[in-house]
C-alpha cells in the first residue's frame, strides 16, 4: 500500500472518530440540557411553595383564563365563577356566558364554587350594584332568609357546584342588617353540610369587625385590596402593612381564613378619570409610549408615568407575578391561605 493512500485511510478514520466524539458529546450536552429542564418544570412553581391551597376567581365579563389556569396548574385548588345576581323580581340569575363557560370546564379537577353578589340586573338593562336594600328585601325575617337559602342551594345543586360563596358587600355600619346577615350565614353554612357543600364568605377591608361576633364553620375570606383606587389618588393596591392591618383585625374570626389579593391596577388620568388596568393592558401602554416602568420599594408593585395623544397625563399602578408574591409571602408567613382576584389579563411570568 502506498505512503498516498496510508496517509488517506488515516485522515478519513481521523475525520470518523471526530465526527463520532462530536456526535457522542452533542447527545451528551443534550441529555443534560433536557435533564435540567425537567428538573426545572418539577421545582419551579409559579408563586411560593408555602402555598398549598390557592383559589382564584374567574369573571363572567372575561372568561379568557384557560391559558393562566394551565400554568398555574396543580397550584390551584378552587375556582370561584364570578358571579350569579338578581334580576329585578329579586330571583337569582347566573349569566348566560358563565353557565357556557362553567359547562365546559366542570370536569376539571380543581373545586368549583358559584359567587353571589348582591347585584340587581333590570330587565331594561339597568343595574343596581352592592344593592344593600335588596339584601334587607332577602334577610329581613326568618321566612325570608330560609327561601333566600333553599334558592341558593337549588342553584348550587342544579349546576353540580361543590361550593357557595357568598360575596354581599356595602353593609358598612348597618348593625340591624349586620345582624341578619350572620343570621344567614350560620344558618346557610348549616344546610351547605346537608348537601356536601363548602362555603366561603367573602369580607370587605371596611367591615366593623371589632363589633361582630362570626360563628365557625364557613371559609372567610378577607379582601386585602383597593387600598388605592378610583377613590383616592394614585398608589399601589396593597402594601404589607395594609396586609398585616387587616389579619390582625380579622384575628379574632374562628376557623379558616384566606386573604385575597388582587391582580391587575389602575390608570389614573390628570382629567380626573380613573380606569382600571391589567398588567397585560399595562405592559401594552408601556410600549405604545416607550416609556420605563420602576418598582416601589414596599409595595412591590409597578408603576410609570406618560402623557398620551391628548396631552392628558396618566400614573398607572399594577402588580406582576414578582408583586404577588411579595404580598403572598406576608400572608403565608401567618400561616393562611390566599384567594387571587382574578384571573385574566395576567402574565404570571
Amino acid at each position: 500500500m502506498s505512503n498516498n493512500v496510508r496517509k488517506s485511510l488515516a485522515f478519513i478514520t481521523l475525520v470518523i472518530l471526530l465526527i463520532s466524539v462530536i456526535f457522542v458529546n452533542a447527545n451528551s450536552k443534550e441529555d443534560n440540557f433536557k435533564n435540567k429542564d425537567v428538573v426545572l418544570d418539577k421545582d419551579t412553581r409559579l408563586f411560593s411553595e408555602d402555598i398549598n391551597n390557592l383559589s382564584a376567581w374567574v369573571a363572567y365579563w372575561d372568561l379568557n383564563s384557560d391559558k393562566e389556569i394551565r400554568t398555574l396548574d396543580k397550584e390551584l385548588k378552587n375556582i370561584c365563577y364570578f358571579a350569579a345576581n338578581f334580576n329585578s323580581n329579586n330571583e337569582l340569575v347566573m349569566p348566560e356566558k358563565l353557565i357556557n363557560y362553567y359547562d365546559k370546564t366542570k370536569s376539571s379537577s380543581y373545586n368549583k364554587y358559584i359567587t353571589i353578589v348582591n347585584d340587581k340586573i333590570n330587565s331594561d338593562g339597568s343595574s343596581l350594584l352592592k344593592d344593600t336594600n335588596l339584601l334587607k328585601s332577602l334577610l329581613s325575617n326568618e321566612d325570608l332568609r330560609s327561601k333566600h337559602i333553599k334558592e341558593i342551594i337549588n342553584l348550587a345543586v342544579k349546576y353540580d357546584f361543590d361550593g357557595i360563596e357568598i360575596d354581599y358587600e356595602q353593609i358598612k355600619d348597618d348593625m340591624k342588617l349586620w345582624e341578619d346577615y350572620i343570621l344567614f350565614i350560620n344558618e346557610l353554612y348549616q344546610e351547605c353540610k346537608k348537601e356536601g357543600l363548602k362555603l366561603r364568605v367573602l369580607l370587605e377591608p371596611n367591615v366593623p369587625f371589632d363589633k361582630l361576633s362570626f360563628d365557625k364553620g364557613p371559609t372567610y375570606v378577607i379582601m386585602c385590596y383597593n387600598l388605592h383606587g378610583g377613590f383616592s389618588k394614585p398608589g399601589e393596591k396593597a402594601n404589607p402593612k395594609f396586609i398585616m392591618s387587616l389579619m390582625e383585625k380579622t384575628s379574632k374570626i374562628p376557623g379558616n381564613k384566606d386573604f385575597a389579593i388582587a391582580t391587575g391596577g389602575f390608570n389614573w388620568a390628570s382629567n380626573g378619570k380613573t380606569t382600571p388596568v391589567s398588567e397585560i393592558e399595562a405592559n401594552r401602554i408601556l410600549k405604545e409610549y416607550g416609556v420605563k416602568v420602576k418598582r416601589d420599594d414596599e409595595s412591590q408593585s409597578l408603576f410609570f408615568n406618560y402623557k398620551d395623544e391628548n396631552n392628558i397625563e396618566h400614573e398607572v399602578w399594577y402588580a406582576d407575578k414578582v408583586t404577588l408574591n411579595s404580598w403572598m409571602k406576608v400572608i403565608t408567613e401567618k400561616g393562611y391561605n390566599i384567594s387571587i382576584w382574578r384571573l385574566g389579563g395576567n402574565l404570571f411570568q
